[in-house]
């Protein structure tokens, strides 16, 4: 993987008044780093990922990249376009990601740059991973002096195409390498899909609200921790788990229109005295919610945590990723909430993720 990321990146890191640092990277227009001001002086790292940002060929989890053309799934990187059938990322049986080169294994270049915001540029041209059209992506990343980082995409393409951009960090609130299972959690959402064994939705749309014998593992509609035992064994025998081994599912936003409401509020564990909380808010339609199941499983090359130096594990990281449905060039029942870019319909999609000291 070493031969795919270019040398020597790029860092840019913005500073908002209360002193809060977040650190950036022209590979994969990535968020490398934020810290959050405790108020004591003090600052709390909310990411997980390799301390040197040249050791990011040794993960392969997309620590904190942007993700494109397509974030999540396409069904054997097929579908239909310009009335032509494509083919995208080899026609794997899954195409994750956008590919095995997708946009967060690409070089950004930097557009603008200003103490609290930089925007990052990408072009992808016609054919790249099998996609039609030249793809123009900006992005955006914006500090807010009310503990907010802001991340705004713009992509237009010449022809049309499926496209859907996100982030993807993983996040720890603890600030230092650990699990995340005892973080308490609370979703502006009841509704997610549900997913064959390749964790591709069915179009089952599943209200985790319905259960009346007991609070369903899916139903963050009040304020639960993400394994109340703190332990993986929570999950044995759900039956939305047994593909995924932990959480790795779509959830659908309740009113996704309204966009003064966050679509995930996270909350981690008290620290040193020190409790910090996590709002996400989008106007995508959805969220990709994945507690870290795979970190590290199964790969040569493993990412180094950088607190302790000690490899990440499963779970010790926790992704909100707002998106389209994953699959959506497939899913035509739904195809009002995930629409194609095209030359007439750009990509306008927001992502603002918000942290308060509790």
């Amino acid at each position: 993987m070493s031969d795919i990321f270019p040398q020597n990146p790029t860092l840019v890191t913005l500073h908002n008044a209360a002193g809060m640092q977040v650190t950036l990277m022209d590979w994969g227009a990535t968020i490398h780093s934020i810290k959050v001001p405790l108020g004591n002086g003090t600052l709390r790292e909310m990411l997980i990922g390799p301390a040197n940002p040249e050791d990011y060929h040794h993960q392969y989890c997309y620590m904190g990249a942007t993700i494109g053309r397509y974030a999540n799934r396409i069904d054997k990187g097929q579908f239909v376009a310009n009335g032509k059938d494509y083919t995208v990322g080899g026609g794997k049986d899954v195409v994750l990601h956008g590919g095995d080169v997708g946009f967060d294994k690409q070089r950004f270049s930097i557009l603008e740059q200003q103490p609290n915001c930089v925007t990052f540029k990408l072009h992808s041209p016609d054919g790249q991973e099998g996609f039609p059209g030249n793809f123009d992506l900006i992005v955006k990343y914006t500090l807010g002096d009310d503990g907010s980082l802001r991340v705004d995409y713009h992509g237009t393409c010449d022809q049309e195409c499926p496209a859907c951009i996100t982030n993807h960090s993983y996040f720890n609130l603890n600030g230092k390498h650990c699990k995340v299972l005892g973080h308490e959690a609370m979703f502006n959402a009841k509704s997610i899909l549900l997913m064959d064994p390749r964790s591709i939705p069915t179009g089952v749309v599943y209200d985790v609200t319905a259960r009346t014998d007991k609070v369903d593992n899916f139903n963050f509609t009040q304020f639960k921790k993400l394994a109340p035992s703190g332990s993986v064994e929570d999950f044995v025998g759900d039956e939305n788990m047994r593909f995924t081994g932990g959480y790795d599912h779509a959830y659908v936003i309740n009113d996704y229109g309204d966009i003064t409401k966050p679509c995930a509020t996270v909350k981690g564990e008290v620290v040193d005295g020190k409790q910090v909380q996590l709002e996400v808010f989008t106007n995508y339609p959805a969220f990709q919610f994945y507690s870290g199941n795979a970190i590290n499983q199964g790969v040569p090359d493993v990412a180094i945590a950088r607190d302790d130096n000690k490899e990440y594990g499963p779970h010790d990281g926790f992704c909100i990723e707002p998106e389209y449905f994953p699959d959506a060039p497939h899913l035509k029942e739904f195809t009002e909430v995930n629409p194609v870019v095209t030359p007439k319909q750009p990509l306008n999609r927001y992502i603002m993720y918000k942290f308060t000291v509790l």
